[in-house]
């Protein structure tokens, strides 16, 4: 197995056309069949499922597919980081809540405080955010605490309240409180069974018990917020990723008879071999987290362990 066998399946997963990929890569369409062909003989199982002219992946095949994806991610990150200046480029990992909540102060603060930095943003869940950490790609990171990883000594901590929301045109009586079983009876957005995410909150709602209502998945929150939006059903999130809409009327919270867990995020990363200019993004950080938890004090709550 090699990379080029891995981008060709990458693009013929994105494209679903053999011809557009051997366009994209510059080959002929012979050359992308012979990499895929080879790509299903290293790994032992075939991916893609032939049909006539059409074809579809194989669940192996859906698998391999998203690993592809991490692999040219992490290349396209690796190839940045070789080009760039090091003495004005930094990197910065932040999981989804964060990013799109105090990360968004953090980005104006930067370019306000540290006009001469850039700094490049990977927004991502935590399972796609260790790679890039591993390989060296990301010089600070703000993860979950559900990453595995430990944080770094007197780093702050950013703890969101979780809780149910869902489409307030969907929700009838939504002053009462539900308990778990009348949850589970609904027709719940959740993340993937492969995801970390997923456990916590199917041992809330008992999902090894038969009578559930429907499953919708999404492998993202933003994804996760839009099928709210548009009343695929109740999800449990970090409440401050709604605001603006539960602030709207468009979502509202359940009440629930048993509180879920906060989601709390913490610097887990950082370069030590680029300071002091880490250590003053790492201030600016700060700075952004606490400012906004001050500013979202029913969402949100600021823990300085400095």
């Amino acid at each position: 197995m090699n990379f080029k066998q891995l981008e060709a399946f990458y693009w013929l997963a994105q494209l679903g056309n053999y011809q557009r990929v051997a366009e994209r890569l510059s080959l002929t369409q012979p050359a992308v069949s012979a990499r895929i062909s080879a790509l299903e003989e290293a790994l032992g199982t075939p991916l893609v499922e032939r049909r006539g002219h059409d074809f579809a992946l194989t669940e192996s095949g859906h698998a391999v597919a998203g690993y592809a994806e991490q692999f040219l991610n992490l290349r396209e990150a690796m190839n940045s980081r070789l080009h760039q200046r090091q003495h004005q480029r930094l990197s910065i990992a932040m999981t989804g809540p964060a990013a799109l909540t105090w990360g968004v102060a953090l980005k104006d603060d930067i370019a306000h405080h540290a006009a001469d930095l850039v700094v490049d943003f990977h927004a991502s869940a935590n399972y796609q955010l260790r790679p890039m950490i591993a390989s060296g790609s990301i010089d600070i990171a703000f993860l979950s605490n559900d990453a595995g990883l430990s944080p770094v000594e007197g780093s702050f901590a950013v703890q969101y309240r979780v809780g149910w929301v869902t489409r307030t045109d969907g929700a009838a009586d939504v002053a009462r409180s539900r308990t778990p079983d009348e949850l589970r009876q609904m027709p719940l957005i959740l993340y993937p069974r492969s995801s970390p995410l997923f456990s916590p909150i199917a041992d809330y709602v008992h999902e090894d018990q038969l009578g559930r209502g429907p499953r919708h998945y999404a492998n993202s929150l933003p994804m996760i917020v839009e099928m709210l939006r548009q009343g695929f059903g109740p999800s449990a999130i970090p409440l401050a990723v709604v605001e603006p809409d539960i602030a709207s009327g468009l979502l509202v919270e359940i009440p629930t008879t048993t509180a879920l867990a906060p989601l709390e995020i913490r610097c887990v990363h950082l370069n030590e071999s680029r300071r002091p200019l880490i250590d003053d993004l790492f201030e600016l950080a700060r700075h952004a987290a606490k400012t906004w938890c001050d500013d979202h004090l029913d969402y949100a709550r600021f823990v300085d362990s400095a």
